[in-house]
């Protein structure tokens, strides 16, 4: 009978047992762990971020959308520019502008030279808000405390593999919606 894993390496243990089940049937693992590791830590932080924005009667979308919004830019973003940015369609994104508009935390206007766009801007009662969420964030969400953890080096060779698998990622995705 094998012993059972340190709860802190179950999770790896799992992934190198799936792996190892996996590549005696002759499929290419070679990828594997990174897959099931992003896809798990990406659920879990959505997981994380959700609990954090609910309290603050948002969802992490709501939140990410706003926070798009709340970053000084030179132009004020199209609801066509935030879809592409947000990698989401424009039926999606106009239901959740709806709803933010409603409770206050946005405003639409018409776009300059172009009728049947609109531009978005945050309200300071949008802006108060995600200042609000993202400091509960940094002193609440549990991957920010465990990344925080992590020696420098590895934060940085985190923050350039993950920079880089979203850049080369992004091109299949956000190019979709134009």
């Amino acid at each position: 009978m094998s012993k059972a894993p340190h709860p802190d390496q179950r999770p790896v243990e799992e992934v190198m047992a799936a792996r190892a089940f996996y590549a005696e049937l002759g499929l290419d693992v070679t990828y594997f762990s990174a897959l099931w590791h992003t896809f798990n830590i990406g659920h879990m932080l959505s997981t994380d971020l959700d609990r954090i924005c609910r309290r603050h009667d948002l969802s992490i979308a709501d939140f990410n959308l706003m926070g798009a919004l709340r970053i000084d830019r030179p132009l004020p973003l199209r609801a066509t520019d935030l879809a592409v940015t947000l990698q989401v369609s424009n039926g999606a994104l106009s239901a959740r502008i709806a709803k933010l508009a409603d409770k206050g935390m946005l405003v639409k206007s018409p776009a300059a030279g172009d009728r049947r766009a609109f531009t978005l801007e945050l309200t300071p009662d949008g802006a108060r808000k995600v200042e609000a969420i993202h400091a509960a964030i940094e002193g609440e969400s549990h991957f920010v405390h465990e990344v925080n953890r992590l020696p420098e080096d590895d934060r940085v060779a985190l923050e350039r593999i993950m920079g880089e698998l979203h850049s080369r990622l992004d091109r299949y995705f956000v190019h979709a919606h134009r």
